[in-house]
């Protein structure tokens, strides 16, 4: 899985009034944070950001190059992208948290579901409702997959496909109960839905081929 890599400076500025004025020099605060390490307020320009946001879910890696306010590079951290604000109004991010996980501690993360194949009830014409787009998941870092792969072919009308349906790589555990529907297919009002009635076999009399030679005595 490869990073991408983001510039960011170590921020001092904690005040209300003076992250404003951060975002209004086009900055966006934020902090990095992480089992294995304190809180590190950062800023990052918000261009350089938007431009990753669109290129990146919750499980990419992130490798961030944290420099100080001269510009030179201080240390190397990887990350996750664990939240980004936005403005009601404006939809530009106001601020942006990176997590720093750690080998030695499991992490929450949503992870991806990627739909295969096309549900049969659809085929019939019905209509697929997805409740869950990603999972939320507990791992270790090692563990992490950029998504979960799941056929949805065998869905038919009326039929819904839950979380225990699901096959997780091993190391990952859902965070979801078993129960809880992903993907529902809906018969639409007015569409009848047809149930093969199983073929009886019927019953056929043995057929007489010939009499014996006692039978054919007792006729005469």
């Amino acid at each position: 899985m490869k990073a991408l890599t983001l510039q960011v400076y170590e921020r001092k500025e904690i005040k209300t009034s003076r992250i404003k004025k951060l975002r209004k020099q086009g900055l966006v605060p934020g902090i990095v944070y992480g089992p294995d390490r304190a809180p590190l307020p950062i800023k990052i320009s918000r261009m350089k950001l938007e431009s990753t946001l669109a290129f990146v879910t919750e499980t990419t890696p992130v490798l961030l190059d944290v420099l100080d306010e001269d510009g030179v590079s201080k240390e190397k951290v990887q990350t996750f992208i664990k939240s980004v604000q936005r403005h009601k109004v404006t939809d530009m991010v106001i601020h942006v948290d990176f997590y720093a996980p750690s080998e030695t501690h499991e992490m929450h993360i949503d992870i991806p579901l990627k739909f295969v194949g096309k549900p049969k009830g659809v085929e019939k014409g019905g209509v697929e409702e997805i409740f869950h787009h990603e999972i939320p998941c507990e791992l270790y870092p090692r563990d992490l997959v950029d998504y979960i792969e799941v056929d949805v072919s065998n869905i038919d009308l009326n039929e819904s496909l839950h979380v225990r349906d699901v096959k997780f790589p091993e190391g990952i555990k859902p965070l979801l109960h078993d129960d809880d529907v992903i993907l529902t297919v809906i018969a639409p009002r007015g569409l009848e839905v047809v149930e093969e009635a199983p073929v009886e076999e019927e019953e056929v009399e043995p057929e007489v081929v010939g009499k014996g030679k006692e039978e054919e005595e007792e006729e005469e």
